[in-house]
């Protein structure tokens, strides 16, 4: 006979929920949404009589069909484990209980089917004569430890007897336990469990997931994003924490070429960001530009000196001229080229001057708004593809 394990779940949890919006009926809920999550998993695991014993317990608190199929189900797979009658008797009355209340859709035809299954077997064991007795008692002093995290392991005290993986059902005294549940990547959790005589008490742990971190081996100053969020800028002080995953980090510097890189990091674990930042060639050039700039600069002044010397030597003439000492032709020639290599100085310190300004404002710019940020990496391509008959193309994408 195949398993089946029950898809109601998410249904009857959704269900469970819009019930009974007064305080009382909501504790009824809750309560009931943990033996059903309980009885989830421990059929998921194989315990099908202590499953159906927690579908039980969450019927009587809230008479949904569907918690009644579900442990339907339970004693169904219970039955064919061990072969005690009263549990394929108890099958039958919960499957005839759910079509009786669901005439249409939901699991109907599967009911019905295991009833055509069910049915001719407990009518052949009733006409045998074969005594029905009652149900095998699950309603032992125990605890049922369960938790949302797969694969887990939990102990009850400090008896190796009372540890196992979860779903882990074991039968104790009356009182308080002490419960502790592991989970690799999760933090260890310890509570305390009361037992109550005569029942299997439900006890759901939730484990709190170990933090991922991501440790930066960057130069100081630069910027730092994940997942397009800024978190800093180096040196941060303390790796980052993050959550486990894919995350995309982004390195990005004036004057640097960005680092982008999509890293994947284990609960508990540590990834490990390293580069070395190399100049843009903006950067680059912008150097040589303020280089130029310098140099243009530095004919102006020498333009300037020259065009000041000119024009003394050429003030000299002038005055021995005025004051009546009188200049040769050959001195009047060279006052003239004084003068005209003066001017010609000027205009040259002016031209030059004005170009180292302008220049020297352009590399500026190219240095100070000299910033590339990194892009997130593409989320789809395309890749060409041939073979010796045909040629094609395959299709990549990140979504």
């Amino acid at each position: 006979m195949p398993r089946q394990i029950p898809v109601l779940v998410p249904l009857v949890l959704a269900m469970l929920a819009m019930l009974a919006p007064v305080a009382s009926a909501d504790d009824q809920r809750i309560e009931a949404e943990k033996y059903f999550r309980t009885g989830e998993r421990l059929l998921n695991a194989g315990e099908y009589a202590a499953a159906a014993s927690s579908f039980e317990d969450a019927y009587e608190i809230l008479p949904l069909p569907e918690i009644a199929f579900s442990a339907a189900q339970s004693y169904r797979l219970a039955y064919v484990k061990d072969q005690q009658p009263a549990r394929l008797k108890r099958a039958v009355e919960l499957y005839r209980l759910y079509l009786e209340k669901v005439k249409s859709g939901g699991r109907v035809n599967d009911a019905t089917n295991a009833l055509l299954e069910l049915e001719p077997q407990l009518q052949r064991m009733e006409a045998g004569g074969k005594t029905i007795g009652p149900m095998p008692s699950t309603r032992t002093t125990g605890l049922m430890i369960t938790s949302e995290v797969t694969p887990a392991s939990g102990k009850i005290g400090s008896d190796p007897r009372l540890a196992g993986e979860l779903p882990l059902v074991r039968e104790v005294a009356p009182g308080k336990h002490e419960v502790t549940v592991v989970a690799e990547g999760y933090e260890p959790k310890t509570i305390t469990a009361i037992a109550v005589e005569g029942e299997l008490v439900p006890v759901e742990v939730d484990l709190v997931p170990l933090p991922a971190t991501i440790e930066l081996k960057v130069e100081d100053g630069a910027r730092i994003q994940v997942d397009g969020r800024t978190v800093g800028t180096t040196p941060l002080g303390a790796p980052l924490r993050v959550d486990a995953g894919k995350h995309f980090i982004t390195v990005t510097k004036r004057g640097k070429r960005s680092y982008a890189r999509e890293v994947t990091v284990e609960r508990g674990g540590t990834a490990t960001v390293q580069t070395s930042l190399r100049t843009t060639t903006q950067r680059k050039a912008a150097r040589y530009v303020l280089i130029g700039s310098g140099v243009l600069f530095l004919g102006a002044t020498l333009s300037g000196l020259g065009a000041a010397g000119a024009d003394s030597d050429a003030a000299d003439l002038d005055d021995r001229r005025r004051n009546g000492g009188g200049i040769t032709e050959a001195e009047l020639a060279r006052y003239d080229e004084l003068r005209a290599q003066r001017d010609d100085l000027k205009t040259s310190m002016w031209v030059l001057g004005g170009t180292a300004l302008v220049v020297g404002a352009a590399g500026g710019l190219m240095y100070i708004f000299d910033r590339e940020d990194a892009e997130a990496p593409p989320s789809f391509g395309v890749t060409p593809t041939a073979g010796p008959d045909a040629v094609g193309a395959s299709v990549w994408g990140r979504f």
